[in-house]
């Protein structure tokens, strides 16, 4: 592409909430462009996902739903906390759904949404490295591959392009690093699952088991020296230790696979808007991976981005009021998703004494009033604000 080129909307990232606006963009009437990185829109990435009902309910409206061998079914929640009372289960049942989320590998999602973009009118450049985005009066320049290549756009998204782009575009992020990091892998059971996961709180840390297949995916957050160590212990001295952290309500630990950790981060874009561009996704917020709920507001970012461009013209798209609107749209359930997860981490991960107390008087009292779980589900499920 040259100087000259002028499109209606250019996507930067094309990982699944860049697709999942790509698609729902031009489902809306407005010509897409999506600048991806990689080589190919597909990747070799081996990642669980947890993904809430809400966010199926987008996927499948954009005809971007995987096989149904390919996802596992979140039908409850088990919550507790370690060595102190309280617990509570939040199931699909109360929250009159089929399922709360569903849990499948990264890859099988990628694969669901190139064969929608595939199959729709949207142009896809791939190894397509962004390194500026030029916000101006009348559309927004983008640059890639070193200067070789540039377009401008009535509107610019940002869904993907990494911190520097980002920091850029629309101003430094507000950063904070959580103590803890994050163990992932996969475990067996000597139970079955039966579509059931886990959240366990501690002192240190959150620890998760979702249900995949005729696994789970384990999440255990802690100290960079404390999972470290973790992962360089023998298998049987992992599980060992995994069962007495954990205790037995899922059965006994038998394998476990993919050891690995990545660190914890809290990033928040304040300002998500510049004069015909904007950034939603991970380029606009990064959270803690507790309740899973940070890919999930990322997906919502689209259809809300999607649902304001409905029946905007051409030459208003990015313009001021368009803008307005989105962010106005997305305001509360953003501050809400960020805040809630944020809680969850510094309220159920630290050792302050009466906290254990309180935190178990609320989880019980979850249990015994049925209307706050399904209060709670929902806000999981579909955000705040969503009408549902």
């Amino acid at each position: 592409m040259s100087d000259t080129a002028s499109k209606d909307i250019v996507i930067v990232g094309g990982g699944p909430v860049g697709a999942a606006a790509a698609l729902g963009l031009a489902r809306a009437g407005h010509g897409v462009t999506v600048l991806e990185a990689r080589a190919s829109m597909l990747a070799d990435d081996r990642r669980t996902l947890a993904i809430a009902y809400g966010s199926k309910v987008i996927l499948e409206d954009l005809g971007a739903w995987p096989e149904a061998h390919e996802v596992t079914p979140i039908t409850n929640i088990h919550v507790t906390q370690r060595g102190h009372f309280g617990q509570t289960i939040i199931t699909a049942e109360d929250a009159g759904v089929p399922a709360l989320g569903y849990v499948m590998r990264y890859n099988a999602l990628v694969e669901a949404l190139a064969r929608a973009l595939n199959s729709a009118a949207i142009e896809v450049v791939t190894g397509a490295v962004v390194e500026r985005v030029v916000s101006r009066d009348q559309d927004a320049e983008i640059h890639w591959n070193q200067g070789a290549a540039s377009c401008r756009a009535r509107l610019a998204v940002l869904a993907d392009g990494g911190r520097e782009l980002t920091a850029a575009t629309f101003g430094t992020p507000e950063e904070s690093r959580y103590t803890q990091v994050a163990l992932v892998g996969q475990v067996h059971t000597d139970q079955p699952h039966h579509g059931r996961a886990y959240e366990r709180f501690t002192p240190s840390g959150p620890v998760a088991l979702l249900p995949f297949a005729r696994h789970y995916a384990l999440v255990w957050t802690g100290t960079q020296e404390a999972v470290e160590a973790l992962i360089a212990l023998p298998e049987a001295a992992f599980l060992a230790r995994l069962q007495d952290y954990f205790g037995d309500r899922a059965g006994q630990f038998l394998d476990v696979s993919g050891r690995s950790w990545f660190p914890l981060t809290l990033k928040v874009v304040k300002q998500v808007t510049r004069p015909h561009a904007v950034c939603i996704g991970n380029a606009a917020q990064t959270m803690h991976p507790v309740a899973g709920q940070g890919f999930n507001l990322g997906l919502r970012d689209a259809a809300g981005l999607t649902r304001v461009a409905q029946g905007v013209a051409r030459d208003a798209l990015g313009g001021s009021e368009m803008l307005a609107r989105y962010v106005a749209a997305r305001a509360r359930d953003r501050r809400a998703g960020i805040n809630l997860t944020h809680a969850l981490v510094t309220g159920f991960s630290n050792h302050l004494p009466l906290l254990p107390l309180l935190r178990g008087q609320a989880l019980t009292a979850m249990s015994l009033l049925p209307v706050t779980r399904r209060a709670l589900a929902r806000v999981m499920m579909f955000g705040v604000g969503a009408g549902r």
